[in-house]
Order: structure tokens, then C-alpha cells, then sequence
């Protein structure tokens, strides 16, 4: 009896005495790898030398009910040593309170919360690339402690040479992630779970995310390269899909393929549970920065796995730019992906936690916005859908506290600085079809399409030499003030919508284009490794111009006045190049609304407001053509109704075609037999009439031809009941302002 109360008052003094004091130990750290219901990973290190170093927690702020654990297993990262606990058995959806303790006492408070296991909403934020730029990167981490997300994806580059002293210094700074809460009376703070991933620069040492973070994704106990990646289930809503972009590389194809296996088997298992399907890796597929190459392995490994086995949302890392992207499929029997809104993966990222943002220069088809600027994604999950936020760095936001997190697991702080993306404004809402790939529907409009226009004739001009073309020039399209060869120069740009029902109505519009400097020079080129990019900016000028002209003959002389009067628009160029992504605003919507109702297609034109400075906009011949989102609306019949269907009494105006081109017509059969007029007119030109009677025409196959000298061309047929008329436009030579009107007789 003497002994056992002995025992118990050593036991009773040693926690007293470890209330008071403060145990060795910092650096905290809390990790995910596995079930985040019920486990947790507690990490720390030595500050100086810790004694016996063990850990005290419970689910109440109540310690004398808390229980004292071990720790798990300790870990060396060249010089930076951890210890960490692994916390089981955890009740799901509940607050953990703890204290590090070693021989010298305990630490300060600390609380986490696990996930739920039943479906419930929940906020996530996810970003990388915190290597460098450590100022910004600490704005960043105290904005986590401002959101209080439920935990973070981290997507890799967490210092920039890997080493340990880098390592303490990101681990030191991960502090201000932590949140500062009053529980009970009592002063606690909260630590939120990180999923970390591998990027490039971990690269010399492939066990630095189980070192570090002490993360287990395989289970077997052993630190090693197997465990940079796995997989989790978030609140029954969400599946969270970390992966080693870095295995692409020389030397790792074994890991590589266990992994890819792996990952199709995980993927087909929760194919449809949980509701939504996230995934994590470093190295973008496609970047959105030309100074990096695409990825053409991680498009082979992933693209048709996420698109077959329904992943919703990636995030990447590694450009150190922001992007959004709209739902994508893979291009079959390419490497490429389409524009998908009615079911696809959508990707966003690409870093600049910290990082110094690189040009965002590199936009495709598919890209929603990009920016050169210090953010982390914001993800509010609910059953229905993902709201995505991007939130740049700066220190305006409001704190959330622990009751209004508590209260709503979706709350966002006020005043955070939120980045507004073209077409989708601050928040970016995806749903699901009935597959579970992922849809995105404009809010405010139905019967909605979208359309992705790519340049098909683009061409310069100058002033000081009228009668040249400047098609295919080899840097691209100039634009200048006035240059001491060219004069003033201009750039032409049309894209053809004729695919595009014409009774649809124009709602909105992006236009994306790629500028160029003159030459770049190779400090400019090299300085976005190191620090950010302080452009110097020149103004250009867009305008409308009438889409009427060819890429091969368009002069000075017959396209200068094309361009409209009126600038729409006076934008920055940068020396080091840039991406521009304007969307229009809606007097141009309107004015492109009667391009496309004339023209069937639609006129941009370039100009510098520089008189000296010369920038090169990409065209088509050279790299990055450029592009036209449009948005149109409409009804369904409209939509399906074919642009070449006819309806007597029905004129069409403005018809234009190169030399050559055979444009066909259908008019449809009618229950009586008609005679109908059908006439050429104005314009300038020459094209020749074709019409047939119940099959399509052709230049060989026709009941009636009018091939006169000019554009004055009529046919006048009788229809028979039940039978449908061809009607078929050659261009003998090229044509402009042709009008085409089809009556009864």
C-alpha cells in the first residue's frame, strides 16, 4: 500500500509540476494520412533537448480525464529531428485537446477536430509551392488561421533546396497557421490537419513527407518513398487523392506503376461513394507558364483514369501562377483535353504560396482566368456542390472565431481579398451529373452554350507598307505606334462562328490572346525563379473590325478601314510577356451580336498606343492563336435547328466565301407543290446559283444553274409536294455583301 501511494503521489507532482512548466519541444505540426475520423498524426521537434517527450489528450477540456500516450515513432530529416504520436480510436466529428509534455512539462494547449462520419459540409483550403518568398508565405499561413478550414492540401515545394534548416524555417512559420481560441475559460490553439504531397523540389528525398510530417500513407510502419501517396475520406463526402507527379522521372518507373495501379483499383472501389472525388499532385499536366514544358507522362497516367472513374476537382502546383479551369475530358486518340461543362474534371491551381508568381502566359481553350498572384484555393463541400474560391494574400480578412466556426462549417471570414475570375466571378460553383463528373452552369441563364472560337484568319498591317502581307510573319503579329520601317502597324484577328445556330443570341464574351516583347532578355527570363517579375508595361488598344477580310490579301490599303472608330478597351503588355484574358463588356457583346447576325462571324482588331515600343500578338502560324469564348443562348429548337435550313419567304444577308468555296442550303419539303424564286443579289464577286429538287446539289447535279457574269443570279422552279430543294452557292471568284432571298411565286 505504501508503495502504490507513492507511486501515485510521484505521479500526481510530476503532472502538476508539468502544468507549470514548459516542455523542450516546438515546431508543431498535424497530419492526415489515413482515417481523419478517427486518427491523427501529432508532429514535433526538440527545441534543444527533450526528455522523454510524450503527449496528454482528451475529447473535453477537463484534464484530469485526459489520458497520457507515447510516442509513435521518431524520424530524422538530416539534422531536424521529430517525434511523432499517432492519435487512434478518436471519436469522429469531435474536438481533441492535447499538450506535448516532456521531463521538463508541458507546452501550451492545443485543439484539433476530427471529421465527421456522416455526410456534413466543410471548408478545405488547398494550395503549394511555399519554398520561397517567406513573407508572403506567412500572410498566407495566417490567413488559415483567419479561415479556420477543417484541414489543408498542401501540394508540395515546401522549401527550396530541402534542406533542414529550410525545414525548421517553414515549420516555424507554420505556426501562424495555428488559431487563437478562449475554450471554456481556458486559452487553447487550434492546429489544422495538413495532407502534404511531393513536389520537385523534395526531390532529394523521396522520405521527406513521412520525416517531416510523419505520414504513413501505406501503413507498413517503414518511411519511404511509398509514402507520397494515398488516399482519405473527408465528412462521407469527399475522397482526397494524393499523388507523386515526381515519379515521371528517370528511375522511379517501378513506383510508378505501383502507384498508377494502386490508384485505378481506389478509384473503381469509390467510383460513386463518396459523393465527390478531389485529387492533389505538383507538376500541372498542362502549366499555365510557357517557361514550363507541358507534362505529357501525367497526362498518359491520369487524364482518361479521372475522366473514366468521374474525378470532380485536381489541384496542382509547381507554375507558382492561378488558374481555373472548365470541366475537361481527354481528346481520344490525342494528347490534349476539350471543354466538357456537362461532365468533366476541372483542374485549378498552380501554386504561389509564398513562391514568387511567374507570368501567367499561357492560356488554352479550356482555361476559365489566370493571374500572376500570391493565393490558395478556398473549398466549401457540401452534398450538391463545391464552391472554389481564390484567396490572395494580403491582411484586410477579418478572424474567424470558434463559435462561428462552430456554428457554420462553411463561414468565411469578412474582407477577404477574393480573386475575381473572368466568367465566373469570385466563386466558382460545380455541380455533377448524373455519372458524377463534374458540370458547371452559369448562373442566370438557360438554354446556354458555350463556344470556343479559335482564330482562323489573323494578319498585321502597316502604314508604310500599304500594299503588303504580313501573314505568317515569323515572330507573330506586330503592333506598333510608329515604327521607323512599318509606320503604324496592326493586327487583324476574325473567328468563324458559323457553326453556331444564327437565331442564338450573344451573351457573352472573353477574348484571350498571347503578347510578346520584342526579344526577352535572359535576365528577365531567369529573375521569375528567383523574385517576381516588375514588368514594364505597354498600352494596346482593341478594337472591332469588320470580319470580312483574308489572312493571305489583307493590306493596308483594304483593311485599315475596317477598324471601328472606337477602342473598347486599353490594356498593359508586359516586357516579359503575358496572357491576355478580357472579358467584353456588354456594349461590345452587343455590337459582336450584329458581327454575328451579318457576318457569321466575328472581327478583333489590335493597336499600340506606344510610339516607339513593338509587342508581337501569337497567331495562329506561330504558337498561341488567338481565342474567343462566347456564351449564346437560346431555345432547344433553336439550337437544333441547322443554320443552312430555309424558310420561304426568308432573305440572307452578307454571304462571303473564298474562290471556290461551295456553300449549300435546304429548303424543306412542303405538303403542297410551290414554285419558288430564288435570287443572288449585290454585293461584289463572283458566285453562281445551284439548285436541285429532292437530293443535295452539287456543281454537276442541279435542275436549274445561273451562271451569269456578276452576282445577279435567279432560279425559279416548281416544287412538287413532299419534296425538299437544294440550293447551292459556288464561288467563281471570291465574295463579299451577297444577299440570297428565297419567295413564292
Amino acid at each position: 500500500m505504501i508503495i502504490r501511494s507513492f507511486r501515485a503521489t510521484l505521479a500526481l507532482l510530476l503532472f502538476s509540476y508539468a502544468g507549470a512548466a514548459i516542455s523542450a519541444t516546438h515546431l508543431y505540426r498535424l497530419a492526415w494520412d489515413s482515417d481523419p475520423s478517427h486518427e491523427a498524426i501529432v508532429g514535433f521537434s526538440p527545441k534543444g533537448i527533450s526528455l522523454s517527450p510524450y503527449l496528454v489528450y482528451g475529447t473535453s477540456t477537463d484534464e484530469s480525464q485526459w489520458q497520457r500516450i507515447e510516442i509513435s515513432h521518431r524520424a530524422n530529416f538530416f539534422s531536424l529531428e521529430s517525434y511523432f504520436v499517432r492519435l487512434t480510436n478518436l471519436p469522429a466529428n469531435s474536438s481533441v485537446f492535447f499538450k506535448v509534455c516532456d521531463l521538463e512539462g508541458c507546452d501550451d494547449p492545443m485543439w484539433f477536430k476530427t471529421a465527421s462520419r456522416e455526410p456534413a459540409p466543410f471548408t478545405a483550403i488547398a494550395g503549394g509551392d511555399t519554398r520561397t518568398g517567406w513573407t508572403t508565405r506567412r500572410e498566407g499561413n495566417k490567413l488559415v488561421a483567419k479561415i479556420r478550414p477543417l484541414f489543408v492540401m498542401h501540394g508540395g515545394d515546401f522549401t527550396n533546396g530541402n534542406t533542414p534548416f529550410e525545414m525548421a524555417g517553414f515549420l516555424e512559420d507554420w505556426q501562424l497557421t495555428l488559431s487563437n481560441d478562449v475554450i471554456d475559460g481556458k486559452i487553447y490553439k487550434r492546429i489544422y490537419p495538413v495532407i502534404p504531397t511531393h513536389g520537385n523540389h523534395e526531390d532529394t528525398n523521396y522520405a521527406t513527407l513521412c520525416q517531416v510530417f510523419g505520414v504513413d500513407f501505406v501503413r507498413d510502419n517503414v518511411c519511404d518513398e511509398q509514402d507520397t501517396y494515398g488516399a482519405l475520406t473527408v465528412n462521407e463526402l469527399a475522397r482526397v487523392y494524393t499523388l507523386n507527379s515526381q515519379f515521371q522521372e528517370s528511375g522511379w518507373q517501378v513506383y510508378a506503376d505501383q502507384m498508377n495501379e494502386w490508384l485505378a483499383s481506389d478509384l473503381q472501389s469509390n467510383e460513386h461513394l463518396p459523393l465527390w472525388r478531389l485529387a492533389q499532385y505538383h507538376k500541372p499536366i498542362f502549366p499555365h507558364f510557357d517557361g514550363k514544358s507541358s507534362n505529357e507522362g501525367l497526362f498518359q497516367w491520369w487524364a482518361s483514369l479521372f475522366y473514366q472513374h468521374n474525378m470532380n476537382l485536381v489541384v496542382e502546383s509547381d507554375t507558382h501562377i492561378n488558374k481555373l479551369t472548365y470541366p475537361m475530358i481527354p481528346e481520344p486518340n490525342s494528347m490534349a483535353f476539350a471543354r466538357s461543362d456537362n461532365g468533366g474534371t476541372v483542374y485549378v491551381g498552380e501554386g504561389s504560396w509564398g513562391a514568387p508568381a511567374r507570368s501567367a502566359n499561357q492560356s488554352y481553350p479550356w482555361t476559365i482566368d489566370l493571374a500572376s498572384i500570391q493565393q490558395f484555393k478556398v473549398l466549401s463541400v457540401t452534398a450538391s456542390e463545391i464552391k472554389v474560391r481564390t484567396a490572395e494574400f494580403d491582411d484586410t480578412a477579418s478572424t474567424l472565431s470558434v463559435q462561428e466556426r462552430e456554428a457554420d462549417p462553411l463561414a468565411l471570414p469578412e474582407n477577404v481579398k477574393w480573386w475575381v475570375a473572368n466568367d465566373v466571378g469570385a466563386v466558382f460553383t460545380l455541380t455533377q451529373n448524373e455519372k458524377g463528373l463534374t458540370t458547371y452552369s452559369p448562373s442566370g441563364l438557360e438554354n446556354r452554350r458555350a463556344y470556343t472560337l479559335t482564330a482562323q484568319h489573323d494578319s498585321f498591317i502597316a502604314s508604310a507598307k500599304p500594299t503588303m502581307n504580313y501573314n505568317a510573319y515569323p515572330s507573330g503579329m506586330m503592333v506598333v505606334k510608329n515604327d521607323s520601317k512599318y509606320g503604324e502597324t496592326k493586327a487583324l484577328i476574325s473567328f468563324d462562328a458559323s457553326d453556331i445556330a444564327k437565331c442564338a443570341t450573344l451573351d457573352r464574351a472573353t477574348l484571350s490572346f498571347q503578347s510578346n516583347p520584342a526579344k526577352t532578355s535572359l535576365i528577365t527570363g531567369l529573375a521569375s525563379e528567383i523574385v517576381p517579375v516588375y514588368p514594364n508595361p505597354t498600352p494596346i488598344a482593341i478594337s472591332l473590325v469588320t470580319p470580312s477580310f483574308n489572312e493571305n490579301t489583307v493590306n493596308w490599303h483594304n483593311g485599315h478601314s475596317l477598324f471601328s472608330n472606337d477602342t473598347f478597351a486599353v490594356i498593359d503588355v508586359i516586357d516579359a510577356g503575358n496572357n491576355i484574358t478580357l472579358p467584353l463588356d456588354e456594349a461590345t457583346v452587343r455590337a459582336l451580336q450584329q458581327q454575328f447576325k451579318e457576318h457569321a462571324a466575328f472581327g478583333v482588331g489590335i493597336s499600340s498606343n506606344h510610339p516607339l515600343q513593338k509587342r508581337f500578338i501569337d497567331a495562329s502560324e506561330n504558337s498561341k492563336a488567338p481565342v474567343l469564348h462566347v456564351d449564346f443562348s437560346g431555345s432547344e429548337s433553336c439550337f437544333s435547328t441547322p443554320n443552312n435550313l430555309l424558310t420561304p419567304p426568308q432573305t440572307v444577308e452578307n454571304l462571303h466565301a473564298r474562290r471556290g468555296v461551295f456553300e449549300t442550303y435546304v429548303v424543306s419539303a412542303a405538303q403542297r407543290s410551290r414554285t419558288l424564286s430564288i435570287n443572288l443579289e449585290n454585293g461584289f464577286g463572283d458566285a453562281d446559283l445551284y439548285v436541285q429538287i429532292g437530293q443535295k446539289v452539287s456543281v454537276s447535279d442541279f435542275s436549274c444553274r445561273s451562271n451569269a457574269i456578276d452576282n445577279e443570279e435567279r432560279c425559279v422552279i416548281d416544287v412538287p409536294s413532299g419534296q425538299a430543294l437544294s440550293i447551292g452557292v459556288h464561288a467563281r471568284s471570291q465574295y463579299q455583301g451577297l444577299r440570297l432571298r428565297i419567295s413564292e411565286n
